[in-house]
């Protein structure tokens, strides 16, 4: 594919030591690149190809157990008590439903299919928006494609396009903050460094991730050639005081006036969270399972080694190599935090930094093996440059695309059981519909199917929840309090809800041995109400030793 428009060939043009691939320096503050519009060429099939994925493999529900929390919390029109509460995504889709539910009448248990396909909507102008940032770095409309590339078939990017989660809006507002910023930088515009800041640290309260990309602020007019003058100095540290104001002021706010009592409910995720850490431990084996998500989320990752040695070597702090170190900094962060250890969705935080610089390497390599297949080792007429950059660049996508359809197909058979369980959550409203109203529900991995479909006023149903909400060694204790306070509280004995693996195993056991401590009655096929040991009425047996894994058939 050749386009007169490819900047590296026009730079290439201008500058005769360009021809060598191995010694073009990026100008410090390069010619404006055409607009985006007149290379629709380069980036349309990406955005056609990243929509019709997102549309393929979307989640049969909301998605994972936060999306069905953000929609709960957003037809409230309240923030989450995570970290910094997720705002600007949970906010944005408050209004969105109030403007349809007011317009079409949409209702509440339907929100999350706004939602889904709102994140699905954006999963192309994501894409569109790393291409622009991939070619701002790198001058190379070819570079870019490659980049995107690297994205669109990345197996997490492809899944969570299809969910009402906050990766895909994150990728795309830090992918839109970053060129803005960048842009502003080169041409010395104020208010442009200034909006990508703004924009920046409005990121964090989509994924409070993106705050890690605060180091790009600091390092960034370096690389670009700034020096320590004044106004630089002022404009800098202007743009550190924006994204700080814009990152944490939505949560400060909250928190400071404690607005619906935020502060309890903030402390109690902490608290949470804690518990949940204890259960996962961080540790340095966990890079071990850091390096097998980074190899999920891009199996071309095992380039960058030598990328950052080559982009080093060649343009020392290139702002191409800048943004990799920042984004490979946010990715080894996470670690601190367990959830990144048993979830490798966080490695899209990085992501859209890392990709331009191994699409960059990849063309490097392409040209090399390029000319030898020519039979030649340097391009020696322009036209044979073209035709050089036109092979590197059809060796660097068919790599990317034959790595990316590999692991992808391999991601989406290890995530289907995951997948399924979704669409069992969908279709737990009606097991619950079968309880009084005000039941206290025990459902295992399916907690989250009570807390959703009482958040969007189909019931009033409590629950004793899993995970951080475990009672642990008092869930005797619990129970025998709801039925001395005159509540029904109910099991669901069916396996797919209880875990016989993991940290879950132990509130299996728990649970299996609750035919000890009470009587059992059975209301429907998986569905018992847990009685006192004295009621002669309860006779039925749930049988929950079959939930144990040495019992189990498969």
């Amino acid at each position: 594919m050749v386009n007169a428009h490819d900047t590296r060939a026009d730079a290439d043009a201008a500058n005769p030591a360009a021809n060598n691939p191995d010694t073009d320096p990026l100008p410090p503050s390069p010619t404006p690149l055409p607009s985006l519009l007149k290379e629709w060429k380069w980036w349309l099939p990406l955005a056609v190809l990243a929509l019709a994925l997102a549309l393929v493999f979307r989640d049969p529900f909301a998605g994972d157990w936060d999306a069905l929390d953000y929609t709960v919390l957003a037809l409230r029109g309240e923030p989450s008590s995570m970290l910094f509460g997720r705002m600007l995504f949970i906010y944005t889709n408050h209004f969105l439903f109030r403007f349809v539910h007011a317009v079409f009448g949409l209702p509440p248990e339907n929100a999350y299919l706004l939602f889904k396909y709102f994140v699905i909507a954006q999963s192309p102008l994501a894409v569109v928006a790393v291409w622009t940032l991939a070619r701002d770095l790198a001058r190379s409309n070819r570079t870019a494609t490659v980049a995107a590339l690297l994205l669109v078939l990345s197996p997490f990017y492809v899944i969570y396009s299809g969910q009402a989660m906050t990766e895909i809006p994150s990728i795309l507002l830090l992918a839109v903050a970053l060129t803005m910023h960048l842009r502003g930088l080169r041409q010395r515009k104020a208010w442009m460094v200034l909006l990508g800041a703004t924009l920046l640290g409005a990121g964090v309260n989509l994924r409070e991730g993106v705050a890690l990309y605060g180091l790009w602020l600091v390092c960034a007019p370096l690389a670009c050639g700034w020096r320590f003058r004044a106004r630089e100095l002022l404009l800098t540290a202007a743009a550190c005081v924006v994204f700080f104001v814009f990152a944490l002021g939505p949560f400060a706010y909250w928190y400071f006036f404690d607005i619906n009592g935020y502060q309890s409910a903030w402390w109690g995720w902490v608290e949470s969270s804690r518990m949940e850490s204890a259960l996962h431990p961080v540790s340095l084996a966990n890079f071990r399972i850091l390096a097998f998500w980074f190899f999920v989320a891009s199996p071309l990752v095992v380039v960058l080694p030598f990328a950052f040695f080559l982009e080093w070597r060649k343009r020392g702090w290139s702002p191409l190599l800048l943004l990799a170190v920042v984004g490979m900094f946010a990715d080894l962060a996470l670690i601190s935090h367990y959830s990144t250890v048993i979830n490798g969705r966080y490695l899209l935080t990085g992501l859209p930094a890392l990709v331009p610089l191994m699409a960059d390497f990849l063309m490097r390599v392409g040209r090399r093996v390029g000319e030898r297949i020519s039979g030649r080792r340097r391009a020696t007429a322009e036209s044979d440059g073209v035709g050089n950059e036109v092979r590197a660049f059809a060796l660097a996508a068919s790599v990317v695309v034959a790595t990316g359809l590999w692991i992808g197909y391999k991601s989406y058979q290890a995530a289907w059981g995951t997948i399924q369980s979704h669409g069992l959550t969908q279709g737990y409203r009606a097991r619950l519909e079968e309880l009084p109203d005000d039941a206290i529900v025990m459902a295992g991995a399916q907690t989250v199917a009570v807390s959703f479909w009482r958040g969007v006023g189909a019931g009033n149903w409590g629950w004793i929840g899993t995970g951080g909400g475990w009672p642990g060694d008092k869930l005797v204790e619990v129970i025998e309090n709801h039925l001395r306070d005159g509540r029904r509280v109910f099991l669901d004995a069916d396996p797919h809800v209880w875990s016989p693996k993991g940290w879950q195993l132990e509130e299996t056991r728990a649970v299996a041995a609750l035919e000890q401590h009470f009587r059992f009655r059975r209301v429907s096929q998986t569905i018992y109400e847990i009685r006192p040991p004295d009621d002669p009425s309860a006779r039925d047996s749930p049988d929950l030793q079959k939930l144990l894994p040495e019992n189990r058939k498969s």
